[in-house]
């Protein structure tokens, strides 16, 4: 066929492909003849037409416009975005919601530091003129001392008349000592203290008052209502009204020869117990609270408060066979289940604790039971007590343990004061206190070595030590004031007041705040614990009880890599362990009773 021929049936072929509604070509293609000759096969080709399956464009319009495809388009638009942003959400949902490790709450301005108690009459004599008892005014004017040392939180002694001076014994609960000044000069200081970032807490004792007080003079004579605002029985035939036992030893019975009865006194005889069975005596207290608070304080410690009750049947106490090698006049020889933790003192704390926060101070308390029924004080004391020099590497493992156990329920506060020991084991206590969790409560003069309810030496200028202007002070000065006092010790890189300023600034590092603990003890006679915060350095603390040098390896402990810093360590320790000096952990060398305060860079810690 010719070309022109060809290119005609071609375009034929084309328009009937794209023809509207045409069917489809189908090619089938045949074998002609039986069997191929000379490697030639003939084929045949023949058009079939076939069903073309195809929709044109009015018809697709139709669809398009139809009402039920409409709705389904929509339908399936709508619910692609919904589905897709209900992933969107559920994804934010997820990272907002999802458990996470939360932040550490920040801590309470009585959490940062170590509380400092001071007795004001000690401190400083700031009025003019002076007379040579410390005051408001020289509590102010030292200020700046408290704030250097790190110091945020005070604890004061009863700033009410007193007999002799005697913070113990009370002569009126709602007045302010004239040596101290008066209502107006507390307010005052106590203004321009917290001015300075200075919380101020006071101690009270509820228990007793001074004998010297009006109400134990009224209830003598049996004046009414002050006849049972005190203890009084009538004794046995041989005696007092039972075998009770004054915590300072003898009896706690003291016949009254007006009253002609005993009267009850859990410590000394110059100290009357209250009765707080009588519901007027815890009224009047917490009356008392109010009055002070608004006057200024921050907060109110209630001290003693296990002694508050006693029961109402008098029995006898029964002897405790756990402290053998007490006799019959000694405190210890008895259990004192009758007059000590009894019942009643739950429900007293509640309504105490109630109107100090009510009046939004803190309320403090020491001498309650392990019992979560008292964790509603925002702080809880818990004396380390050791008599007789019995403190051993055991005894101190289970206090902390205990202690560390205690903190994850409530803040507890402690206080090495009552430790029969000295001094360098209180200070390598304090060391080891500072660094723990919870708050500890330092006695005025530990800093400078000194012990407690000394007169505070500022100086060695003069026979005063810089505490008074006045020809003498109220009571005597400490023997040691010319090499222990403010003035040396602060230019003294190795005196424990640096030492002890030192460890307070570390109380905020991570590991120390919000750190865990582990405790240890090495050769029996060292005792050890590490401060770990993930990402932050470590601490080590050791502390070698026994009298005689050790060597000790301190890598067995858990993250505790080969070299660590000293930052800290007792006098024994200072020409051997210079400050910052890097130390191998697997053969510290440490001097009979020292301790050593060493940082380091965790190994593989997730604290």
């Amino acid at each position: 066929m010719d070309n022109n021929g060809k290119v005609k049936r071609d375009d034929e072929a084309e328009e009937k492909l794209v023809e509207d509604g045409e069917a489809n070509m189908k090619v089938e293609i045949q074998l002609v003849g039986n069997e191929p000759q000379n490697g030639e096969t003939k084929i045949s080709m023949s058009e079939i037409k076939a069903a073309f399956i195809g929709m044109g464009k009015e018809d697709l319009m139709k669809f398009a416009n139809d009402p039920f495809w409409v709705k389904l388009r929509w339908s399936l638009f709508v619910l692609f975005w919904l589905l897709w942003f209900g992933m969107l959400f559920g994804a934010v949902a997820i990272i907002l919601l999802a458990p996470k490790c939360s932040s550490p709450e920040p801590r309470n301005w009585y959490e940062n530091s170590p509380i400092y108690h001071l007795t004001v009459s000690n401190f400083k004599d700031g009025a003019l003129p002076q007379d040579g008892v410390g005051d408001l005014e020289g509590l102010l004017e030292k200020a700046s001392y408290l704030k250097e040392l790190g110091v945020e939180t005070l604890m004061v002694d009863p700033l009410m008349p007193s007999t002799m001076g005697n913070p113990e014994r009370i002569e009126d609960f709602k007045q302010v000592d004239p040596r101290y000044g008066n209502v107006d000069s507390v307010k005052k200081v106590l203004s321009a203290l917290k001015l300075q970032g200075l919380h101020v807490i006071m101690r009270i004792v509820p228990n007793y008052s001074s004998n010297n007080h009006t109400w134990f003079k009224k209830s003598i004579e049996k004046v009414s209502p002050y006849s049972d605002y005190y203890i009084w029985r009538n004794g046995k035939a041989d005696g007092p009204p039972s075998n009770w036992l004054s915590i300072n030893g003898g009896s706690a019975w003291t016949w009254n020869e007006d009253r002609k009865q005993y009267y009850l006194h859990q410590f000394n005889a110059t100290q009357p117990d209250l009765n707080f069975r009588n519901p007027e005596m815890i009224e009047y207290f917490s009356d008392v609270f109010k009055w002070w608070l608004d006057l200024g304080l921050s907060g109110i410690h209630v001290d003693k408060v296990d002694f508050l009750f006693e029961s109402l049947n008098y029995t006898d106490e029964a002897i405790n066979n756990i402290i053998p090698g007490t006799v019959h006049d000694e405190y210890d020889f008895f259990r004192h289940t009758n007059t000590r933790d009894l019942p009643e003192l739950v429900g007293v704390i509640k309504q105490w604790a109630a109107v100090v926060k009510n009046s939004s101070g803190v309320f403090s308390i020491n001498g309650v039971p392990d019992n979560e029924e008292f964790d509603l004080a925002n702080l809880i004391h818990r004396p380390l007590v050791i008599k007789n020099g019995n403190l051993t590497v055991e005894h101190l493992k289970r206090y902390v343990n205990h202690k560390l156990k205690m903190n994850q329920q409530t803040w507890t506060v402690e206080t090495i004061g009552e430790v029969d020991q000295p001094l360098d084991t209180a200070e390598c206590l304090t060391d080891m206190m500072l660094l723990l969790p919870g708050t500890l409560v330092v006695p005025s003069g530990t800093e400078l070595g000194l012990n407690p309810g000394s007169i505070f030496p500022w100086d060695h200028s003069n026979s005063n030590a810089g505490f008074t202007t006045a020809n003498s002070t109220w009571k005597k000065l400490h023997s040691n004031y010319l090499e222990s006092n403010v003035e040396k010790e602060k230019v003294q890189m190795d005196s424990y007041y640096n030492t002890f300023k030192s460890l307070v600034k570390e109380r905020a590092s991570p590991s120390i705040v919000h750190g865990t603990t582990e405790t240890a003890v090495i050769n029996s006679t060292v005792f050890a614990f590490t401060r770990l915060k993930s990402g932050n350095p470590g601490y080590l603390i050791a502390f070698n009880l026994e009298p005689k040098e050790k060597v000790v390896n301190l890598s067995n402990m858990k993250h505790v890599p080969e070299e660590l810093t000293v930052i800290a360590r007792s006098k024994q320790l200072w020409k051997q362990l210079p400050l910052k000096t890097s130390i191998g952990s697997n053969s510290l060398k440490m001097a009979p009773i020292s301790c050593v305060v060493l940082q380091f860079v965790p190994l593989n810690t997730e604290a």
